[in-house]
């Protein structure tokens, strides 16, 4: 398994659920690892730790998707640590939790969802793309939800952030398709993380029910499409939502 030997990755968003595992599947597929996260030093530790200690390369480094400043030096540290950055994974995201948008009454907090899981994406590309483009080869991940696709009730800054995500994924992808660069994005379906075990018994039960699998992912069932996504055989993967999401969405 060394699909993506040779290669330098930098995660953000990466200590914890899907970011995590999808660290762990590249290491296994040979890629040199950069884990940026914020606020979850030991999370970052134990899992650089893990992936050293079987034999693979990782590197930690503090990030917080908000400031513009924190993500170009993660991918210009990354560039330093293996000398080129070949995949790039916007993961970090948070929820905003549950309310009907006629009770909000919190701006602030509508802000922050959609500063951090929109914004941090876009901070991510702008200062990957133009190394990659410079090299002629770059493969950008970004993590949206299958709640772009199919929204639902109580979470409209979340559900609109993610659907941003896609929108952004596409466009673009689309501006940087001819250098050599993919842009895609993963749309994962309810997974068993900490934002899943934190929501409302209710809705998770009331999603549950939706679901033709009559179940949540496991983050490493989530990982195999990136993996996927970040590798050579990707190729022709130009600004695609690849979506494991236990048939909640179907195409």
């Amino acid at each position: 398994m060394h699909r993506l030997k040779d290669k330098a990755a930098l995660v953000i968003g990466a200590s914890t659920g899907i970011g995590r595992a999808v660290c762990e599947a590249f290491a296994a597929e040979s890629a040199a690892v950069a884990i940026a996260d914020h606020a979850h030093p030991a999370e970052q530790d134990s899992l650089r730790q893990a992936i050293t200690a079987a034999g693979g390369t990782a590197c930690v480094f503090d990030c917080d998707v908000l400031s513009a400043a924190d993500v170009e030096a993660a991918v210009q540290q990354t560039i330093a640590r293996f000398g080129k950055l070949d995949i790039l994974v916007n993961n970090a995201g948070i929820s905003g939790g549950r309310q009907n948008l006629a009770d909000l009454d919190d701006w602030e907090a509508w802000d922050r969802v959609i500063d951090v899981n929109l914004r941090g994406v876009a901070h991510g590309m702008r200062y990957a793309l133009p190394h990659m483009r410079q090299r002629g080869y770059g493969r950008i991940i970004n993590t949206a939800s299958q709640l772009a696709h199919k929204p639902g009730p109580r979470c409209a800054a979340y559900c609109a952030s993610k659907a941003g995500v896609v929108a952004l994924t596409v466009s673009v992808a689309q501006e940087v398709a001819e250098s050599g660069v993919t842009v895609n994005c993963v749309c994962p379906g309810p997974t068993d993380t900490a934002m899943w075990q934190a929501a409302d018994p209710a809705w998770n039960r009331w999603k549950l029910g939706q679901l033709p699998i009559g179940r949540v992912g496991t983050p490493a069932e989530i990982a195999g499409a990136y993996v996927y996504l970040a590798s050579d055989e990707a190729a022709y993967m130009i600004g695609q939502s690849v979506s494991p999401n236990g048939g909640d969405v179907m195409w």
